[in-house]
């Protein structure tokens, strides 16, 4: 077995692509949906950061619970052909390799439970939050409340991470 020297070590290490979790927030523009604080720019960004192999993004499945709701509540504000984006878009989204979908596991839905039972009524952002947190990856959100909510139960929030920080940390933003 070769052992690496710190140098190299470290710039072994930088290679490896950031893990970042998805809030809902990020799925809607795949369905043509506006985000406010979330531009085109940020967006095409983004996807330039995954094609780079700087991030890898992932998804937990109960987002759809989330991003359905949204997608009917806009549907009046999206083009006539409604049925041809979500079959594109949810195609794309499952199927393109681009993201990966993790269920929640046992630990992850055991935090979420105690998230709850503390008073944070969001179940997706609990389960979004308690599996960043057992696999270790960024939770790419936008939504400051929950955060606050975090700290004042003392929870950690240095993986909550705004898109654009996460494009600063990637060298993709100046």
């Amino acid at each position: 077995m070769k052992v690496l020297k710190g140098s190299q070590r470290k710039s072994r290490m930088s290679f490896l692509p950031v893990k970042a979790l998805l809030d809902s927030t990020y799925i809607l523009p795949s369905f043509g949906i506006e985000v406010e604080g979330l531009s085109v720019e940020h967006t095409v960004r983004l996807r330039e950061a995954g094609v780079k192999g700087k991030v890898k993004f992932h998804c937990l499945s109960v987002v759809w619970v989330e991003v359905i709701g949204k997608i009917c509540r806009e549907k009046e504000r999206l083009r006539e052909d409604i049925d041809n984006i979500i079959d594109i878009s949810v195609k794309s989204l499952l199927e393109s390799g681009f993201y990966k979908w993790l269920t929640p596991t046992l630990d992850a839905v055991k935090l979420a439970f105690k998230l709850r039972m503390l008073g944070h009524r969001d179940n997706v952002d609990n389960l979004l939050y308690a599996t960043s947190v057992e696999k270790e990856m960024l939770l790419l959100t936008m939504d400051e409340n929950f955060k606050k909510f975090l700290l004042q139960n003392n929870f950690k929030v240095d993986n909550l991470v705004s898109h654009e920080n996460l494009l600063k940390r990637l060298g993709e933003m100046g």
